[in-house]
């Protein structure tokens, strides 16, 4: 019997050794977020593995971070918004963006405290606010205030980690917050009913976008276009299954149930694709960039010759919108 077990593992593991072998060993980098799960559920659900492809996603703590680790040549694929493309110096000819994997109008928020006085945006003045430096938040928080007929010179903003955040509201070190997700949960229960919140969805269209290397994309394009399609059919899976996916990702990514749950069904939209809207925001970013001197150029980058349309566009053409 001992024998019959051992011969039956014997040809699980011989099995699995053959699927693996002409597999391309694949590395991605995300954010601790759920933006770019279309990566998770391609690789639990096997769809990398049905493109040849050996996927593996290490997760870091933000987009920057994600980023960084890409460029410094330990991912194959880096995911992040698009300001730590925008504020990093990098050599554009040697990278590609290929695709935009998931967005959102709505995901960063201010949370205020409503013991600091603060009822309406215009009681911001003289508050100080807290935000990540060089983020989509810190972004949002410029182009709310200015909206709103309120100067960043009428308010103090300061830099910390997501991690300090809630602490340093619920201690009133700070009067307000502008992120999203887990530090946004989290002060809201330090705070008990001391909360409101401030957004709007006009202001900012959040992007995570997949970034590769050009000799990825014109040396292995097949193998690029094997990570393409199986996040297209990733895309597929979470619309027609969206409790099944919010599972997955809320167990992958180590996120509250409850959180994933809200974040996926009313915060984002998994779509890869290339769209105007994306060049347009790039532009916006890189002129904010520079007027706000986060960077040092003068001359502003052209990302039209960042962005790898063709890859895309050859498998499905309906999700290529970019006038090119």
């Amino acid at each position: 019997m001992k024998r019959i077990l051992l011969l039956v593992l014997s040809c699980i593991l011989l099995t699995a050794t053959y699927a693996l072998a002409g597999q391309t060993e694949l590395t991605f980098s995300s954010g601790a977020g759920p933006m770019a799960g279309a990566l998770n559920i391609a690789r639990i659900q096997g769809y990398m593995a049905e493109n040849g492809i050996d996927g593996k996603i290490h997760s870091y703590k933000n987009g920057k971070q994600s980023f960084d680790k890409y460029l410094a040549g330990i991912d194959d694929f880096g995911t992040c918004s698009i300001i730590p493309i925008v504020l990093t110096d990098f050599d554009t000819t040697q990278h590609r963006l290929v695709g935009t994997l998931s967005y959102t109008d709505n995901q960063t928020k201010v949370l205020v405290r409503k013991s600091a006085g603060i009822q309406t945006v215009a009681d911001l003045k003289g508050k100080t606010i807290a935000t990540v430096n060089a983020t989509t938040a810190h972004f949002y928080i410029s182009k709310f205030l200015e909206i709103n007929g309120v100067s960043c010179d009428d308010v103090k903003i300061v830099f910390l980690t997501k991690k300090a955040m809630p602490e340093a509201i619920a201690t009133r070190q700070v009067d307000a917050l502008c992120m999203h997700g887990m530090p946004i949960e989290n002060a809201k229960k330090l705070l008990g009913d001391d909360w409101a919140i401030f957004e709007d969805g006009t202001i900012l269209r959040k992007y995570v976008v997949m970034v590769t290397s050009t000799k990825m994309v014109t040396e292995t394009p097949d193998t690029l276009k094997g990570v393409l399609r199986a996040v297209l059919k990733a895309d597929d899976f979470l619309k027609k299954n969206i409790d099944t996916s919010i599972s997955i990702l809320a167990k992958d990514k180590r996120y509250p149930l409850a959180v994933m749950d809200e974040t996926v069904r009313h915060e984002m939209d998994y779509d890869l694709s290339i769209r105007q809207s994306l060049l347009l925001m790039l532009e916006d970013v890189e002129k904010w960039a520079i007027e706000n001197q986060l960077v040092s150029r003068k001359t502003p980058r052209n990302y039209l010759e960042l962005i790898a349309f063709e890859p895309l566009e050859a498998i499905a053409p309906n999700k290529v919108t970019l006038i090119h």
